[in-house]
């Protein structure tokens, strides 16, 4: 049963479907996911019953979505590798350039997201030696086995997710919250819902590691 004392890294590594309701909601189930719902709930100013109800009826009808609190540690860090490393690796050259392109057709609206280009390249530079250190490190230390003495490398890791998710509220700022003027062109549009796109992929990507890979690595 869900309790709304449970943190939300627990809630969504338990109930998966979660994220999209916490999304929607606002509430930080990645870098913030060690609060209780009912501190996050009461810090948004939100009912954690009213929240807790939307949970529960997204697992009734979304059905059953893979638990990876469940699942080998070898699986999920495979399960990362496929489906948030490789895509970051393309998504985000590709999130830089269209940005470019965007703020040079629009240099006279005032609604473009001046400076968001030269943000997603810091992302893009970022990211790439944030993935290669996991890769190259973190990752083959606890597929050895040896998890437990990963806990210097999983701390650096952390801070570093914490700077990516003062990225992702920098983007927000920078682009009116992801909403494009109605001014917008087609790729001025694409970009935004590329950007949506991304918040989400990198929050659950940031959850799978923080709130389930590494609290069950440190502990082998």
């Amino acid at each position: 049963m869900t309790e709304n004392s449970e943190s939300l890294g627990e809630l969504v590594a338990a109930n998966p479907e979660a994220a999209r309701v916490l999304h929607a909601r606002g509430l930080d189930y990645c870098c913030r996911g060690s609060r209780s719902l009912q501190q996050a709930c009461a810090d948004a100013g939100l009912d954690p019953a009213e929240v807790l109800a939307e949970i529960q009826r997204a697992n009734a009808s979304e059905g059953s979505a893979t638990r990876w609190d469940e699942r080998p540690l070898a699986e999920l860090i495979q399960h990362i590798l496929d489906r948030y490393h490789e895509p970051l690796r393309q998504q985000l050259p590709r999130l830089v350039e269209l940005a470019s392109l965007v703020e040079s057709a629009h240099v006279d609206n005032p609604d473009r997201p001046t400076g968001l280009a030269q943000l997603l390249a810091e992302v893009n530079t970022a990211v790439a030696s944030h993935l290669a250190k996991e890769e190259q490190i973190l990752f083959p230390v606890i597929l050895s086995g040896r998890g437990h003495a990963a806990r210097m490398p999983v701390q650096a890791m952390v801070v570093e997710h914490e700077d990516h998710g003062e990225n992702l509220r920098r983007i927000r700022e920078l682009t009116n919250e992801l909403c494009a003027p109605q001014s917008a062109c087609v790729s001025w549009r694409e970009l935004y819902r590329s950007l949506a796109e991304l918040e989400v992929e990198l929050m659950d990507h940031i959850h799978l590691e923080n709130n389930i890979l590494f609290v069950r690595a440190l502990n082998v």
